[in-house]
């Protein structure tokens, strides 16, 4: 760390060299690159408080107080740079410091300690390096920058197709909603007129003993519109509720689900697998699982049956079974059971509109799951639904 002072070279005599410029031009050079943060200087007195200062590379050294309250790369040299009293011609350097400036810039610099015999005070030169490391730093500094804009731009990309995703399921939707208004809701629309021309045509005849029927004819008609609103409201919004993601125990979620559906007494339901606790919406999971449950039970056309319900951790996402050994779906209808208002056997007396597993399917996908139907039928029996929901 201690160096020999090389010697300037000598004309034979004590004047200055010759070859070099005059006063005026070294002084004015020694000013521009003072001034741009080449370098600076520091004089120090033998107790070591600082004397004075010299460019804007050391301005933030404070004059008065003891020099390594400012530079603190010099904290414990100062025996060293006392001795250097002693040690003519010795130079104490420091390469590469970093300077800790009061506003966070943090410049890299040559530090050498020299004494002037002549200024009875010890002279500190801090020259700015433009080090590797310096560079490397400021590279990388620019490479995170631009790593953070192309992130952020990525993130901006993503939201803007999640975004196009909605507006292109909402446009799906209207056309669903038009088609189910344009045809569906006709069915009951001209059973009402039908029995509307009827009972006038009935009233214009005395006597008329059909009047009472025939008004609750109207009546079940009127109740069944009234249903399959609701039923469609329903569908509508169910993807535009706002459920808070909490812990769900899906274990106890099921069981009390099965507790709450009439299982006749023929029936056993087996709840098997890994039914997990994670992070989700519990109302829209627990309107799948029941309208899944429900409708097994509901659409069985035997006194006695099997419903078999099992979970399973898969990746990100929760693999829910429900299966029955129930009549089964034909390949051509397993499409059809996820529309509104779609009933593949109404001969069985089931009631309900018609909208239990379109709800399911429109809450699964609005959560970013998918839902899927297998069955043997018609040359076996039973139907099974799996559900992937995401955790």
């Amino acid at each position: 760390m201690f160096s020999k002072k090389q010697p300037m070279p000598s004309t034979g005599d004590d004047s200055e060299p010759t070859t070099g410029p005059g006063p005026a031009p070294l002084l004015t050079a020694v000013q521009l690159l003072a001034g741009r943060n080449v370098f600076g200087l520091v004089w120090i007195g033998t107790d070591l408080i600082v004397q004075s200062t010299y460019g804007r590379l050391v301005d933030f050294v404070a004059i008065g107080e003891n020099v390594t309250d400012s530079v603190y790369a010099l904290v414990g040299f100062e025996d060293d740079i006392r001795s250097l009293q002693t040690r003519s011609g010795d130079v104490l350097d420091l390469p590469e410091v970093t300077l800790v400036r009061p506003e966070g810039r943090r410049p890299r610099a040559n530090l050498s300690v020299y004494w002037s015999e002549a200024d009875r005070a010890f002279i500190l030169l801090v020259a700015r390096t433009g080090s590797r490391s310096e560079l490397e730093i400021e590279l990388v500094g620019q490479m995170r920058a631009r790593l953070m804009a192309e992130a952020e731009l990525a993130a901006k990309t993503r939201r803007l197709e999640e975004v196009n995703g909605e507006l292109a399921r909402a446009n799906a939707d209207l056309e669903a909603y038009a088609s189910i208004v344009s045809h569906d809701l006709q069915s009951p629309m001209r059973a009402l007129r039908y029995m509307i021309d009827d009972l006038e045509a009935a009233l214009g005849q005395a006597p008329c003993d059909d009047v009472g029927g025939r008004l609750e004819a109207l009546r079940a008609q009127s109740r069944r519109m009234t249903g399959m609103l609701s039923a469609l409201l329903d569908y509508a919004s169910v993807t535009r509720k706002s459920d808070a993601i909490a812990p769900v125990d899906t274990g106890r979620m099921i069981h009390d689900i099965v507790g709450s559906v009439h299982i006749p007494p023929g029936f056993r339901v087996l709840i098997e697998g890994t039914w997990p606790t994670f992070d989700t919406a519990a109302a829209p999971l627990d309107l799948v699982l029941r309208n899944l449950v429900e409708n097994a039970v509901k659409h069985h056309d035997r006194e006695a049956g099997t419903l078999r319900l099992t979970a399973r951790v898969e990746d990100s996402a929760v693999v829910f079974d429900v299966a029955d050994d129930g009549p089964g779906i034909r390949l051509e209808h397993r499409d059809a059971v996820f529309l509104p208002f779609r009933k593949l056997s109404p001969e069985r007396g089931t009631t309900g509109e018609g909208m239990g597993l379109a709800l399911v399917r429109r809450a699964v996908e609005g959560l970013g799951g998918r839902i899927g139907v297998s069955s043997p039928a018609p040359d076996g029996r039973g139907t099974h639904f799996m559900v992937r929901w995401p955790r």
